[in-house]
């Protein structure tokens, strides 16, 4: 029991992060001590509740005190202040606006899924955030996945949907021969463009920008990447998406699946068991498939020979043939 409470009072500490994130906090303090009252001034906040949050963030400790002023740790200096040339300006986007998001889960649960206010299109703001917050999160994965695929020679790759590109810039650094196509939307690609530019990568990239489902993207493609794409769809959606990737690839050709995937009781990894109401709020047909489903699905598209790889963290990659 009171292992449950402990969770339910994580939404205290949470709540604490985020409040800070909002008002500009850790980027108000930058690498100097501070009183309270300058930072109420500066977040245009009352001194008292400013002083409750600041001391409440130094006793999680998140912040340091020192006669009766405030400072950033070193790592929320690095992280979490604008001024940091490290600062995960995705992430903290994707987290503020997760609360938001959670709290229409009881809504979800009673009524279904409502995308109503993200209708009109897709905001190129919004969705350059996200894609820093995925290459930051990528970030975690790119070692392990590239390691993984270098196993065999890349050639041509196919980065399809693939944000950032984080997962094939690590694949191409280390594969120096391979050469890649990225898909995805304008304002994706041009996030991509500047990551890939800084890896002095770009000459060995192609852009293709569009929708997936529409487009043509070449074929004769050796290696294909289908990173984080599978959770944002139906069996439907996907089939339809893997059918094209397939007659994209030559023969003997690799799909790698990049995602979080289910153990069959739907309950393991307990990072993956928790995405799946994540993708009842944020997608219109999405949810978090099994293995099992996965390799059904690739079966039916064209594919077999499955590898099975586990990155951690509730994210696992699976490795298919085009046979």
């Amino acid at each position: 029991f009171q292992e449950i409470i402990e969770k339910i009072d994580c939404l205290e500490e949470s709540h604490i992060l985020l409040t800070a994130l909002e008002l500009r906090v850790f980027t108000f303090l930058g690498k100097a001590y501070h009183t309270g009252e300058q930072v109420a001034r500066k977040s245009k906040t009352k001194k008292e509740g400013m002083h409750a949050l600041l001391n409440a963030l130094v006793a999680m400790n998140v912040l340091r005190m020192r006669s009766g002023k405030y400072a950033n740790s070193a790592e929320t200096y690095k992280h979490l202040c604008e001024s940091s040339k490290d600062y995960k300006k995705g992430i903290v986007m994707l987290r503020t606006e997760n609360r938001k998001e959670w709290g229409r889960l009881l809504g979800t649960l009673r009524d279904g899924r409502d995308l109503s206010q993200y209708q009109g299109g897709d905001d190129p703001e919004f969705r350059k955030l996200f894609t820093h917050a995925m290459h930051e999160r990528s970030e975690l994965f790119a070692e392990q996945v590239s390691r993984e695929v270098v196993r065999k020679p890349v050639r041509s790759l196919l980065d399809f949907g693939g944000g950032p590109g984080s997962y094939s810039a690590a694949i191409l650094q280390r594969d120096k021969s391979a050469c890649a196509v990225l898909l995805d939307r304008p304002a994706t690609l041009a996030v991509a463009r500047e990551i890939i530019r800084k890896m002095r990568l770009t000459g060995r990239f192609k852009f293709v920008d569009g929708d997936m489902f529409q487009i043509p993207f070449g074929n004769g493609f050796d290696t294909v990447l289908y990173s984080n794409i599978l959770h944002i769809y139906n069996e439907r959606q996907n089939e339809m998406l893997l059918r094209k990737i397939y007659r994209s690839m030559v023969k003997g050709g690799r799909l790698i699946l990049v995602d979080y995937f289910l153990e069959d009781n739907r309950v393991k990894p307990y990072e993956a068991a928790l995405f799946s109401l994540s993708m009842l709020l944020w997608t219109a047909t999405g949810k978090t498939y099994t293995f099992s489903e996965t390799e059904s699905m690739l079966k039916h598209t064209g594919f077999g020979r499955f590898r099975r790889v586990v990155l951690g963290r509730g994210a696992s990659l699976i490795e298919a043939i085009r046979v």
